[in-house]
């Protein structure tokens, strides 16, 4: 047991030791704060089936995992979008700690995923809906059929030359 204890100590030591020295998971952690956003501001947004909110939202995912989002509304398709991921490029700072055996490929890309960061932040989902349900931008009628009926403007005469007799006199 003597024996057990300090090889024990060492090695919660040694494990302390690697976690912290991964750059991209010391300086930006191992999520990402993302925002949602719908041009229905009716339409319900969801992370990975979790409700975030309605019409806009900010929400926290886990970076090097892909998260599914949706936007649902009543009567209309659902519209769904992942997540994408890109290099996290402060992961290269740990080439000047341990030429990134430890802090890079162990920490940051193997243990905590801290390496790659959750790309692009922002995402849009409207959900597809029947033109009647399509919701308005700028107050403009979502199809032909919501116009009121506007009486239409006789055609103007086609310009003719006018006769002699039509002619006014100039003032001098």
């Amino acid at each position: 047991m003597k024996r057990l204890l300090p090889l024990l100590a060492r090695l919660v030591i040694l494990t302390f030791t690697t976690q912290s020295l991964g750059c991209a998971w010391m300086f930006h952690g191992t999520s990402d704060e993302i925002h949602i956003q719908s041009l229905d501001p009716k339409a319900e947004l969801y992370v990975n089936d979790q409700p975030v909110g309605i019409g806009y939202a900010t929400t926290t995912v886990e970076r090097d995992k892909t998260a599914t989002i949706e936007g649902r509304a009543p009567g209309c398709e659902t519209r769904t979008e992942q997540t994408g991921s890109k290099f996290d490029g402060i992961s290269l700072l740990g080439l000047l700690i341990d030429l990134g055996i430890i802090s890079i490929l162990v920490v940051d890309m193997g243990a905590t995923g801290a390496a790659w960061k959750t790309y692009p932040l922002t995402y849009t989902v409207t959900p597809i809906c029947p033109d009647a349900a399509t919701p308005r931008v700028s107050g403009q009628p979502a199809s032909g059929a919501d116009l009121p009926a506007t009486p239409q403007a006789e055609p103007a005469p086609a310009a003719s030359t006018p006769s002699p007799e039509q002619t006014v006199p100039l003032a001098k």
